[in-house]
């Protein structure tokens, strides 16, 4: 089984690691990136993985920049959306809290891997 990595970055964007194609039983992990000013983010997960609470992520310790969450057995095959909250740029630098939600997606497939 593969290890699928959504990383987010300063900015609040979304980089897949391999890519955002996964197989039942893959395992997820959500990461944020560690260098830069402390941050929050909020994951709302798909509904294609076996624990679907939301969760926050912070760069403050690498035991909480990441959470991992395997692919359910169950999901069908689909596109899965998700979407994570993060501090907008206008607030980074003062002290409102407005948080911007970015959009994800993984694609739940049944294809076999391919060899690299």
């Amino acid at each position: 089984m593969a290890i699928i990595t959504v990383l987010i970055n300063k900015s609040g964007n979304l980089s897949y690691i391999p890519n955002n194609k996964v197989r039942h039983g893959d395992t997820v992990r959500f990461a944020i990136e560690m260098i830069g000013a402390s941050s929050d983010v909020t994951v709302n997960p798909p509904a294609c993985l076996d624990s679907t609470a939301s969760f926050t992520l912070n760069n403050t310790s690498l035991a909480a920049s990441h959470r991992e969450a395997p692919v359910s057995d169950g999901a069908a095959v689909g596109a899965y959306p998700f979407t994570v909250d993060v501090p907008s740029a206008s607030a980074a630098g003062g002290l409102a809290s407005e948080l911007e939600t970015k959009n994800g997606n993984l694609d739940v497939t049944t294809d076999p891997p391919k060899e690299c």
